[in-house]
C-alpha cells in the first residue's frame, strides 16, 4: 500500500479514538457529595508571629475552604470571630472588604460556594486583621499569649439513595425479585461533616386486614437512619449560629441540634422528632456523643405489588462551629 492511501486510513483512527475518548470523558459523572468534611480553617504562615514586642502591630490571617458540597450564600453565610486576651491586647481591626463584611465587634461573614462539577475544590476565602500588642505586667518580662479563631455556618447534608421495596413481605409470591430488601452503608459521607452513615430498611403491616391470599393489603416501608458528627466541631441550631460567633450563644439547648426532612418517591415520610419546650423552632434531633437514629415511615403504607427500587432522599439542616488557636510572646521593650 501506497503512503499516499496508508495516510488517510491512519488519519480516520486517529479522529475516531479521539473522538471516543472526548465523548467518555463527557459523560462520566462526578459526584461531589462525598467525604466527611464542610468548612476548613487555619491560620496563614506565621500569622501570628511568634514573638512580637510590646504595642506592636501584627498581622492575623485565617484561610477558610468550603470542601463540603453545600453552598454559603445569600442568607446562610459564614460567620468568623476573632479572640484575643483584652488585659494584653489593644485593639482588633478587621480588614473588612470584598465579600468580607463586619457584622459585630470584630467578626466577618462571607458567602462561600461548596464543591461542585465546575469546582471540584470548592472556593476559598482569606480573612485579614491587625492586631496591637498591649503591654506586658511590669514584674515580667514577657507574656504569652494566645489568640482563637472561631467559625460558624449553616450548613446541610443531602443524601439521595436508591432503596428496595418489597411488599411480599411473607415471600409467597413465585418468580425472582428484581431487588433484595437490605441495610445499606455509606462509608464516604455525603460532602458534610455530619453523616448519614447506615440506613436499615423494613416492611411492615399496616392495620388492615390480612388478605385472602396469605398477604396483605398494604405494607408501611420503615427506615432506621443512622446520623453521627464526623467532623471536628460541634453541631448548633441552626438559627443561632450568628450567636455563637458574635454573643453568648452557646447554651444547652442549642447544641447538637439537627433539622429532617425525608422522602420516598418524591412523598414526604413521616419521622419521629422531638420539640424544643417554650420555643417555635421546628422539631428535630439531638445528638448524643455525636450520634442519634431517625425513625421514619411512611404511615398510610403502600400497596401490596411487585418488588420495585424507589429513590429515597433525606436532607439534614443545621449549624456547625469550630475553633482554632495560635499562641504567641509578647516581648518587654526598653522602658
Amino acid at each position: 500500500m501506497s503512503n499516499k492511501k496508508f495516510f488517510p486510513i491512519v488519519l480516520t483512527l486517529i479522529i475516531f479514538i479521539l473522538g471516543c475518548s472526548g465523548q467518555t470523558q463527557k459523560t462520566k459523572e462526578i459526584d461531589v457529595r462525598i467525604g466527611l468534611n464542610g468548612l476548613t480553617i487555619e491560620f496563614l504562615k506565621n500569622t501570628p508571629p511568634q514573638k512580637i514586642f510590646e504595642r506592636e502591630l501584627f498581622p492575623v490571617i485565617i484561610k477558610v475552604g468550603n470542601k463540603g458540597a453545600f453552598s454559603l450564600k445569600d442568607n446562610n453565610k459564614a460567620i468568623l470571630s476573632l479572640g484575643v486576651e483584652k488585659d494584653y491586647t489593644e485593639n482588633v481591626q478587621l480588614l473588612a472588604g470584598g465579600r468580607v463584611q463586619k457584622v459585630d465587634g470584630n467578626a466577618a461573614n462571607f458567602d462561600l460556594e461548596g464543591r461542585s462539577i465546575v469546582n471540584q475544590k470548592g472556593e476559598e476565602e482569606v480573612i485579614s486583621y491587625n492586631v496591637k500588642a498591649g503591654q506586658v505586667d511590669p514584674q515580667s518580662e514577657f507574656h504569652a499569649s494566645t489568640v482563637i479563631a472561631t467559625l460558624c455556618y449553616p450548613y446541610q447534608t443531602i443524601l439521595e439513595s436508591t432503596v428496595c421495596i418489597d411488599t411480599d413481605i411473607s415471600n409467597i409470591r413465585p418468580g425472582k425479585k428484581v431487588c433484595k430488601l437490605q441495610d445499606i452503608v455509606f462509608n464516604n459521607g455525603q460532602g458534610a461533616p455530619v453523616a448519614v452513615t447506615k440506613i436499615e430498611v423494613q416492611m411492615l403491616p399496616t392495620q388492615e386486614s390480612q388478605s385472602q391470599e396469605g398477604g396483605y393489603g398494604r405494607i408501611k416501608p420503615q427506615f432506621l437512619i443512622f446520623v453521627e458528627n464526623k467532623g471536628q466541631g460541634t453541631v448548633i441550631r441552626k438559627e443561632s449560629v450568628n450567636e455563637f460567633c458574635t454573643q453568648s450563644g452557646a447554651t444547652h439547648k442549642n447544641i447538637n441540634i439537627v433539622y429532617v426532612d425525608a422522602s420516598l418517591s418524591g412523598q414526604k415520610l413521616k419521622c419521629q422528632l422531638v420539640a424544643t419546650e417554650g420555643t417555635s423552632f421546628p422539631r428535630h434531633i439531638k445528638l448524643k456523643d455525636k450520634k442519634d437514629i431517625i425513625w421514619c415511615s411512611k404511615e398510610d403504607g403502600i400497596p401490596a405489588q411487585d418488588t420495585y427500587l424507589t429513590p429515597l432522599k433525606i436532607v439534614l439542616g443545621y449549624g456547625y462551629t469550630q475553633s482554632i488557636s495560635a499562641n504567641y510572646l509578647i516581648q518587654k521593650t526598653a522602658r
